[in-house]
């Protein structure tokens, strides 16, 4: 199963004096880091300088499996928010079903 993950910082991670920001930052990364070696391919992560937030897509075995990626330690302290999205693969068999179902609710 496939899972796009949106996390963004919550209010409250800007009223922390910098070096606690430096410190959660620096274990948040720390901890992305040990998901993308433990999973190697089937982990991607994505962010934009200015964007204040990052945005991941990874391929789990299980919904729990997925779930316990996302106790990170900036999750644990409360200064992190994520928006979770299952993931279809869009192939041609989709596609050729979407299309038969718009076709029909014309």
């Amino acid at each position: 199963m496939k899972f796009l993950t949106i996390a963004t910082f919550k209010d409250t991670f800007s009223a922390l004096p910098k070096d606690e920001k430096i410190k959660q930052t620096i274990s948040a990364v720390e901890y992305i880091m040990g998901i993308k070696k433990k999973m190697g391919d089937n982990f991607h992560f994505y962010g934009t300088v200015g964007w204040n937030r990052t945005v991941s897509i990874g391929e789990y075995d299980s919904v729990e499996e997925y779930y316990q990626s996302l106790q990170s330690p900036t999750t644990l302290e409360g200064f992190t928010n994520y928006e979770c999205y299952a993931l279809i693969e869009a192939d041609e068999k989709f596609l050729k079903t979407y299309l038969k179902q718009m076709k029909a609710a014309k």
